[in-house]
């Protein structure tokens, strides 16, 4: 018969061995935090909220959603950067502080592809080509005879310097063969108040937060961003259905990413996780109805695409003289 010290020894020597495999190769031993780069109730904040409720809802592992906005996102960055290797604290990173940033801001401190490890890209968010009542184009041929009727004449506004309203903006005037002048914004707020005004001439903008003013015939969506047309606007066509199939927001992606050295195992299995959440017809639908689109990737895939928009936005950023501190 064994005696009690002995009893009591493999009781604990048998814990200790649950408590090891639940931690083996996994991160939903416990809470996982991500990261966000933006305050909350923002759209990309409002977006993984809901894909982290369709992995809870199903039993999956628990998560604590922790918002650190400003600084283009490097404060965020950094602070998963510095964080330890477990699995436990991701970060929702996306094109603009992995692609745009580290071209668009001096001294920037860290490498995407050295100091992470990408997970799987989740979401992206189209945006339209809008223009108010006082621009006479009905459709994107007529606006760019416009712009090429007054070189220089004509005013592009953008959500700020390397934001996607201002490569788009960019990539457009390229394609078009028209000049266009760029006038930043400090967000997108501001830049709908003075497009609605006719005080900039178009601004490629998110669907959602200008609804109100599409319907009050206040802006005019003369075609979408995006690789299909959108159901929240069936009859505004792509831009490569009008002839533009590189001014598109294929670009403007979110995913996760992990420390560095987070372990191979750990990765694959949040990669699943997340990959499984997004099969969801509602959860699709949801995210969907908002404007946008849903795609999970391989590791692998997302690092082919950090280094595949970095080569093709880094002269461009460059050649605008775009710079920030």
């Amino acid at each position: 018969m064994f005696n009690r010290s002995v009893v009591k020894a493999m009781a604990l020597a048998v814990a200790g061995c649950a408590l090891a495999l639940a931690h083996a190769g996994t991160a939903s031993a416990q809470s996982t935090t991500v990261v966000v780069p933006y305050a909350a109730g923002g759209s990309a904040d409002v977006a993984i909220r809901t894909i982290i409720n369709t992995i809870e809802e199903t039993g999956g592992q628990r998560f604590i959603v922790e918002n650190r906005a400003g600084g283009g996102g490097v404060p965020a960055a950094t602070h998963v950067k510095d964080s330890a290797p477990t699995g436990h604290t991701l970060l929702l990173a996306n094109y603009a502080t992995f692609v745009i940033n580290p071209t668009l801001m001096r001294n920037f401190p860290f490498d995407p592809t050295i100091d992470f490890r990408p997970i799987t890209t989740l979401f992206s968010f189209p945006l339209m080509l809008a223009v108010p009542p006082g621009v006479p184009a009905k459709s994107v041929a007529e606006l760019v005879v416009l712009a090429k009727s007054k070189p220089g004449g004509l005013t592009f506004g953008s959500q700020g310097v390397g934001s996607a309203g201002h490569l788009l903006g960019e990539l457009f005037a390229t394609g078009s063969g028209t000049k266009l002048v760029h006038v930043p914004y400090k967000g997108a707020a501001q830049g709908v108040i003075d497009l609605v005004a006719g005080r900039v001439d178009m601004m490629f903008i998110g669907i959602l937060p200008t609804k109100g003013h599409l319907e009050s015939g206040k802006l005019r969506a003369l075609a979408v961003t995006s690789r299909t047309r959108l159901a929240p606007l069936p009859n505004a066509p792509t831009m490569a259905e009008v002839g533009f199939p590189d001014v598109n927001t294929d670009f403007v992606w979110f995913g996760l990413t992990a420390p560095a050295k987070t372990p191979d195992s750990v990765i694959k299995n949040i990669n699943a996780l997340f990959a499984k959440a997004l099969t969801s017809k509602a959860l699709q639908d949801k995210l969907g109805a908002q404007g946008m689109s849903i795609a999970s990737s391989t590791p692998d895939e997302l690092v082919a695409r950090i280094k595949a928009d970095t080569a093709k936005f880094a002269p461009l950023v460059k050649a605008s003289g775009a710079t920030t501190r």
